[in-house]
């Protein structure tokens, strides 16, 4: 059994962030989905969308790597790599496209000359040959001269795949880092996606893999109305529970170098998956208190705190797995779990607030003023609300907050809730044949349209509770279902 230090905590659970994770380990352990599948075909542009948390910045590093290992010419775009391209004041939509697909082919060419030869920054930029002509045809011709002159320091394995494949890959992640969700913010990253769109029609030999947030998208694609033709490119970055359960186990079997591969832990069931993995390092039952969640598998209670990403489940592990270590426990115990509670949901409850205080400045007066009344805690449904009732709540929180959003849409009860529905905050339920059906904003992004009632109930996730209600663990335990 593991001793749970930092250090093993690392590698058995993985890193928090791909951006952070040994390249090694974060292959072995890397689960190829659908959204990886659709993200590597020979494509023009692919836009990878979701929110922070579901894997946006890991599954485009892996098909970074993807396209490395088969030595395409791969480049990867960061925010600093972009600092100085765009000044939105006083330019117009067109203005600011010419800006970005600019900026875009310098920073481009430098990097594929500085892949090829290891110049780096001025050196790169003015390399001979590479002012004038379409931005491919000058790469690939200064490429073919490297070869030719065998020049020093050519990468020439790189420089010869290159020539033979004509195609260069261009990553983009973290475009939406700084972002306010101002009318500002709003039309330059329009204009960057149309940049690209122009310039992928321009040089079918250059692929955009970018990756955005879901509320960045959105704020966009119902702000222009030319973003309906990037739509086709879009990949939502989707998480049922049982991919984000198989997510931590293929880590578990990898670290313990289990003879189990990807495709037949998808198959298993969740109960299996506890059974014969996942109680490797925790408890497979949830023995301590009471209420809905007493003797339930630990699989049930794990994810019913996880917003359908990854990262949430990691983040537990994590949380768990030092409790443990300071009872000097080789095991994680469902005790130790259950002390990770209050301070998972704070962090989440910021989490929420640092994404989406650029839309919404007064988030935190938002979601903190959604905790329950002394009235409604002596119900039994203190943290579920009819339609009805959610926006008399929220009518409420308005009359005593100053609330407003960044790009000057109207703040009303109806507004609120798409909002906080938009951000998962709250999530829309349905019981249906005494079954209860749940829909986060991603999967059906209409149910809280201000304009219709679909007659849905709705819910404030379980992973906010405790930081709504820090006083009595098991009562936000009874609340749960």
């Amino acid at each position: 059994m593991p001793t749970f230090d930092d250090a093993t905590i690392e590698r058995l659970f993985g890193a928090e962030d791909a951006e952070s994770e040994n390249e090694e380990r974060f292959k072995q352990y890397f689960v190829f989905n659908k959204a990886y599948h659709n993200l590597i075909q020979d494509l023009p542009i692919r836009i990878v969308v979701g929110h922070k948390g579901v894997g946006k910045s890991a599954i485009l590093k892996r098909a970074y790597i993807h396209d490395r290992e088969r030595n395409s010419l791969a480049l990867f775009l960061q925010p600093n790599d972009i600092e100085g391209i765009w000044d939105p004041k006083d330019k117009s939509i067109n203005e600011l496209i010419e800006a970005w697909k600019t900026g875009i082919e310098s920073i481009v060419q430098a990097k594929a000359i500085e892949a090829f030869t290891g110049a780096s920054g001025a050196a790169a930029s003015a390399a001979p040959g590479t002012t004038s002509g379409r931005l491919f045809e000058r790469i690939r011709s200064y490429a073919s001269k490297l070869l030719q002159e065998k020049a020093p320091n050519i990468s020439s394995e790189l420089a010869e795949a290159f020539v033979q494949q004509k195609r260069i890959v261009v990553y983009m992640d973290d475009m939406d880092r700084g972002w306010e969700a101002s009318q500002t913010s709003i039309k330059n990253m329009s204009a960057l996606l149309n940049a690209i769109r122009d310039m992928s029609n321009k040089e079918p030999n250059i692929f955009f893999r970018i990756g955005l947030r879901s509320d960045v998208y959105f704020l966009v694609r119902t702000s222009d109305e030319s973003t309906d033709k990037i739509e086709r490119h879009v990949i939502w970055l989707d998480w049922t529970n049982h991919d984000i359960l198989c997510v931590a186990a293929n880590r578990i079997t990898t670290f313990f170098n289990m003879e189990l591969s990807q495709e037949q832990i998808i198959k298993m069931e969740q109960g299996q998956i506890t059974k014969q993995i996942l109680a490797r390092v925790i408890g497979p039952v949830y023995d301590v208190g009471r209420g809905h969640w007493a003797n339930r598998p630990i699989h049930n209670v794990l994810l019913s705190l996880c917003r359908r990403r990854p990262r949430d489940l990691i983040k537990l592990f994590h949380g768990a797995a030092r409790v443990a270590f300071r009872e000097k426990s080789d095991l994680i115990r469902a005790r130790h779990l259950e002390q990770t509670f209050s301070r998972y949901s704070e962090e989440r409850l910021q989490d929420i607030i640092n994404e989406f205080k650029s839309e919404l400045p007064d988030i935190a007066s938002l979601v903190l003023n959604m905790r329950p009344t002394k009235k409604e805690l002596k119900a039994s449904q203190s943290y579920r609300f009819s339609t009805d009732s959610i926006l008399k709540k929220l009518h409420e929180i308005v009359g005593r907050t100053s609330l407003r959003f960044k790009n000057g849409r109207q703040v009303t009860q109806k507004s609120l809730l798409h909002f906080l529905y938009k951000i998962d905050f709250v999530t829309a339920r349905k019981e249906v044949n005494g079954r209860v059906e749940r829909y986060y904003f991603d999967q059906s992004r209409f149910l809280a349209n201000e304009a219709v009632d679909f007659g849905f109930d709705w819910e404030v996730h379980p992973a906010y509770r405790w930081a709504l209600q820090p006083s009595d663990i098991q009562e936000v335990i009874d609340s749960l279902d």
